[in-house]
């Protein structure tokens, strides 16, 4: 069986253009549910008027990102850190729209100031973790993976993936080959992640040829009837592609056949 190489991994998380960040996965939406301030112990403070301004716009920032419109909402987040600086949340969120809007060291700056302001933050760990194997960073990416692995509860879908990234990347760092599932597996975690993301910048395109990647996949190992769904989605989020038509075609004239 072919073996997963650092070349092979670095490859993979080529995939990956920008965080899988404004919806559909929890970890990197930036759309968190607003959260009480609380001090150290744990315990809600009382909001000074600033501090309850600062929330109000980075809820309508929220509301502007959620209808995919990062502009606005970035205009909204920057000024919730403008009346409370020490607001970490909002520089999470600040991090999600300037990736979405390919402004890479701008959102590493915003997450990395997140995780000062709250070393707990778990959202920004697995945001930086992702923008850093995007940069083909593999060991700064190591580094806030092990980070959200070991301030995540166990029974956190989101630590298990980080559990699971860290294997992958070991694995590559340490020369260890693993077999071709594990790259299948890599493959598809950050493929799920870029279709999350194509979906968020409204690129109906990059969706579409994610989805016809996946069909071509799917009708390769014999999976004829889910390779139909996907290059169906695929036609639709794109109905000019000729090529994804012409794979539909024959893929229903073989299906006809088998039957």
């Amino acid at each position: 069986m072919r073996q997963l190489n650092r070349d092979s991994l670095l490859v993979c998380v080529m995939l990956v253009s920008c965080c899988a960040a404004f919806a559909g996965i929890e970890e990197t939406t930036g759309t968190l549910k607003s959260q009480p301030y609380k001090d150290k112990s744990g315990q809600k403070n009382k909001l000074s008027e600033t501090q309850a301004m600062a929330r109000e716009y980075r809820e309508q920032g929220l509301a502007f990102q959620r209808q995919g419109d990062p502009v606005t909402a970035l205009s909204f987040y920057q000024k919730a850190v403008e009346l409370d600086p020490a607001y970490a949340v909002v520089y999470n969120d600040l991090g999600v729209v300037y990736e979405a809007m390919r402004f890479i060291d701008r959102a590493e700056e915003s997450y990395l100031k997140a995780v000062k302001l709250d070393p707990e933050y778990l959202s920004a760990y697995t945001n930086l973790a992702l923008l850093y194997e995007n940069k083909r960073d593999l060991e700064k990416a190591e580094s806030f993976w092990k980070k959200r692995a070991e301030l995540g509860i166990s029974d956190d879908p989101w630590t298990e993936k980080a559990r699971a990234r860290l294997k992958d990347i070991y694995s590559v760092l340490s020369a260890n080959p693993a077999e071709d599932q594990r790259e299948q597996e890599v493959v598809s975690f950050l493929s799920e992640v870029e279709s999350k993301k194509s979906l968020l910048r409204g690129d109906k395109k990059a969706l579409s040829k994610d989805y016809f990647e996946k069909a071509r996949r799917l009708y390769q190992k014999g999976d004829a009837l889910s390779a139909w769904k996907q290059a169906s989605d695929a036609s639709q989020l794109d109905p000019s592609n000729t090529e994804i038509k012409d794979f539909i075609d024959k893929l229903q004239e073989r299906m006809l056949l088998s039957r």
